[in-house]
């Protein structure tokens, strides 16, 4: 069951006292260059997973920690109602290397089947 309508969307207060510290330290940026898609100055470095992405927030590079390291999200139109948890990955797949067959030290050709 998903949050109730009458409630709004949740935002980390922490999260929207940076945005405003963001948009007084940076308003040329804020009130013009965002809107003519010139890139974020900086990013804001996040905890807050949980938290819902606003239009507000459009234009604006977010750091949003992984448990491991903050993974960079620059926020577009269609991330708009989404959690800032949904852009960066917490689990990883390993990459499988394949192992060389050895027969009595010789690599065995995959092409031929043949060692040599």
């Amino acid at each position: 069951m998903g949050r109730a309508v009458w409630r709004g969307p949740y935002v980390s207060v922490s999260l929207l006292e940076q945005v405003v510290e963001f948009a007084k330290r940076n308003q040329e940026w804020w009130n013009i260059g965002r809107f003519q898609g010139s890139k974020s100055p900086e990013s804001i470095n996040t905890f807050c997973r949980s938290s819902t992405i606003l239009p507000d927030f459009l234009g604006l590079k977010f750091g949003v920690h992984n448990g491991k390291e903050f993974i960079n999200v620059e926020v577009q139109e269609a991330m708009v109602g989404h959690k800032l948890g949904e852009f960066s990955q917490t689990k990883y797949r390993p990459e499988v290397v394949k192992k060389e067959k050895k027969v009595g030290g010789k690599k065995i050709n995959p092409k031929t089947g043949k060692a040599g």
